[in-house]
């Protein structure tokens, strides 16, 4: 039997077929793998969902989703996200006409600015009328689908940004996005509105008051702090980009406003490490109507805005503490020494450690 009447399985194979084995081989397991993952569903002509028990509101909207597994509240942004690069975001804009923009709605974040749009569909989601589209994202090995709907006086944003070639990925924001439920009712927790992330975690704080002409956010341990001047409280407040000096001179000017005519202002000031921005803080002492009182003041700047906190926490008024007292072993009793309470200025530190813009 020579060489060339050998059965095939008995050939030695020249070097590159091995290598071309091993590619079919990969290109194989490729093919089986998408298969195995489930095609993105259809876009339907109407969608009616129904909220079941399942559903889960997106931080920041009063958009409901089921979410696919791994997704969770994403912090700085109003949205969800999966480790590996997949999100879900909301966004709403009010006083627009939805219907004067249906068209270019899509276009305006995936065609116009020179990305390709694989698909753009108009349907009727939840009773509105609504455009869902999908292509590749500005963002380099990205690809979005966007869900807009809305009426004669708000527009309703859905996005799903996912990595190139993620089919997985893809199918979940798709469902999420297509199997989502609005409430055009609903009311948003002011703090997740703000443009800022700030974590109140094992504090007493909470968000008292907006005050929205000022873009000022007070924070109290009672509904009374944003009325009482004596409560302990911050306040953080966002500005446009502000220059360094010129954001000392705000927060200047804070403690200033603050400070008794003629009573003396004590502060310590440092700037402290950042990253792609400045970041400053105050520490010091005043009086305020005969209070004294231990204040704490911080600047964060970035590229979108400056973030100023003020924090005050005031000395309770001179009195005589009555003692504590306990019991000793023989039954006699002793008195305890006070218990101090917590150092409210380092509580402001840690907050302010903490705070940052959205995304």
């Amino acid at each position: 039997m020579t060489g060339c009447t050998k059965p095939i399985a008995q050939r030695p194979l020249p070097a590159r077929w091995g290598w071309l084995l091993v590619l079919l081989a990969v290109a194989q397991y490729q093919a089986q793998a998408q298969d195995a993952t489930p095609a993105p569903p259809a876009v339907p002509d109407s969608v009616n969902n129904q909220l079941t028990a399942r559903h889960v509101r997106v931080p920041g909207s009063t958009f409901y989703v089921r979410p696919a597994a791994g997704y969770g509240p994403e912090e700085s942004l109003n949205g969800l996200a999966k480790p590996g690069g997949a999100l879900l975001e909301v966004m709403r804009v009010p006083g627009a006409n939805f219907l004067k923009v249906r068209q270019l709605i899509v276009q305006q974040y995936l065609a116009e600015r020179g990305a390709r749009v694989h698909t753009q569909r108009e349907l009727t989601f939840n009773g509105y009328p609504a455009v869902f589209g999908a292509g590749e994202s500005l963002e380099p090995g990205q690809n979005l689908m966007v869900l807009a709907f809305g009426d004669t006086a708000t527009i309703a944003l859905v996005f799903g940004l996912y990595p190139d070639q993620d089919a997985a990925a893809e199918t979940e924001l798709r469902e999420m996005l297509l199997g989502g439920w609005y409430d055009p009712r609903g009311q948003v927790p002011p703090l997740e509105l703000a443009p800022f992330v700030i974590s109140l975690a094992g504090t007493p704080y909470r968000l008292q008051q907006v005050q929205p002409d000022e873009k000022r956010y007070v924070f109290g341990a009672s509904p009374a702090a944003a009325a009482d001047s004596f409560a302990t409280r911050f306040t953080v407040q966002v500005l446009s980009p502000t220059a360094p000096a010129q954001a000392r001179q705000h927060l200047q000017a804070l403690a200033q406003a603050a400070t008794t005519p003629g009573a003396t202002l004590q502060s310590q000031e440092r700037q402290l490490p950042a990253t792609g921005g400045w970041n400053y803080e105050v520490r010091g002492t005043s009086t305020w109507r005969g209070r004294r009182y231990s204040f704490y003041q911080a600047i964060k700047t970035d590229e979108e805005a400056t973030l100023i906190l003020h924090g005050v926490a005031f000395q309770a008024p001179l009195a005589t503490p009555a003692p504590r007292t306990g019991t000793t072993s023989k039954g006699k009793p002793v008195a305890k020494p006070p218990v101090a309470p917590p150092d409210p200025v380092a509580g402001f530190e840690r907050v302010a450690a903490t705070l940052r813009m959205k995304r």
